[in-house]
């Protein structure tokens, strides 16, 4: 089983993760870890020296090198959805789960100390979650969302749903 989890920045990707895995029996992936390890650079230096389409391009390379992997959760990055063959490589015998949160709990999870590039204008962050937002619906076989739940109610609502 392959659990591939979507969603804008902030709506718990990574902090659901770890737990779905550990509850399923699974291993976990931390998609812009390994994106980093793949440039030998922080997020914040591919942008600043590749800008988006450089980091654009080491995640399509991150997905495939993801498509054939099994028995486990992976979190992506929020602007995933933002390139079809990423999610064309990840989709291969895999659960896409959309976590949702409203931009005011968005707001109010993503912590000033984690530099995200993407998110520096909060006008313009809105913007772009707006955008995003349809992305991960076409995309996702399941929609969760996190809004006014636990991380343990979250997967457990994932685990309820995906059908074990």
């Amino acid at each position: 089983m392959k659990i591939v989890l979507i969603g804008f920045m902030g709506t718990g990707k990574t902090t659901v993760a770890p737990i779905l895995a550990k509850k399923l029996g699974l291993n976990v992936i931390e998609m812009d870890d390994l994106i980093t390890d793949k440039a030998g650079k922080s997020i914040k230096q591919i942008f600043a020296e590749s800008g988006e389409a450089g980091f654009r391009e080491l995640e399509v390379a991150v997905g495939k090198d993801l498509q054939n992997i099994d028995s486990v959760v992976i979190s992506t990055g929020g602007g995933v959805v933002m390139n079809e063959i990423i999610l064309d490589n990840l989709k291969n015998n895999s659960i896409i789960i959309d976590l949702s949160a409203t931009f005011n709990n968005v707001l109010k999870r993503i912590s000033p100390k984690i530099p995200r590039p993407l998110f520096e204008d909060k006008d313009k962050a809105q913007e772009l979650y707006e955008l995003r937002k349809p992305l991960y619906k076409k995309f996702a076989n399941i929609q969760v969302s996190t809004d006014g739940k636990t991380v343990n109610e979250v997967v457990d609502d994932i685990i309820a749903r995906i059908n074990l």
